[in-house]
């Protein structure tokens, strides 16, 4: 179930950082550092939700920026703190939908860094949903290990978005 992160700021902090040291949450924040999140105290152009459990406990996060003019969310932060959660992906997809039937969103758009195992399950989703690629950047960011890597982008247009 989704509820305002704000909500839950101390326990989500407390996972957050738990997770900066976990090797396969090295696509989390891109870069070469980890920080705290930044819960907004309005969500008038940033929405965050925790993702939790029949017990109240936190699976994950997602936020994203709003550009009300151009009617766009962009900007997304996802993180499973349970890997595999069949819950979390359902809040994910309920976050997606709220997008554009809620909020009355035209577009939505991301990116994920292409070594990411993540990006199997968007591929997925826009097969499945709608959308696209739009782009590939090669060599985009420097992360923690050392290394350059590759991001792609990806855009689902409220036209294109299937239930």
């Amino acid at each position: 179930m989704l509820k305002p992160a704000q909500l839950y700021k101390s326990e989500l902090q407390k996972k957050n950082i738990e997770s900066w040291y976990k090797p396969e949450n090295i696509f989390w924040h891109g870069g070469t550092a980890e920080y705290s999140i930044e819960l907004p105290d309005n969500n008038g152009e940033v929405h965050c939700f925790v993702s939790i459990d029949k017990k109240d406990s936190i699976l994950g996060y997602i936020s994203y920026d709003i550009d009300w003019q151009a009617r766009s969310a962009y900007q997304w932060g996802i993180i499973s703190f349970c890997k595999g959660s069949i819950e979390f992906a359902r809040d994910l997809y309920q976050a997606i939908r709220d997008c554009f039937e809620v909020y009355h969103l035209n577009k939505i758009g991301w990116h994920c860094y292409a070594d990411n195992p993540a990006i199997r399950g968007y591929r997925n989703f826009i097969k499945k949903h709608g959308g696209c690629e739009c782009g590939y950047h090669r060599q985009d960011i420097m992360l923690r290990d050392g290394q350059l890597h590759d991001s792609v982008e990806f855009e689902i247009l409220a036209e294109e978005f299937k239930i």
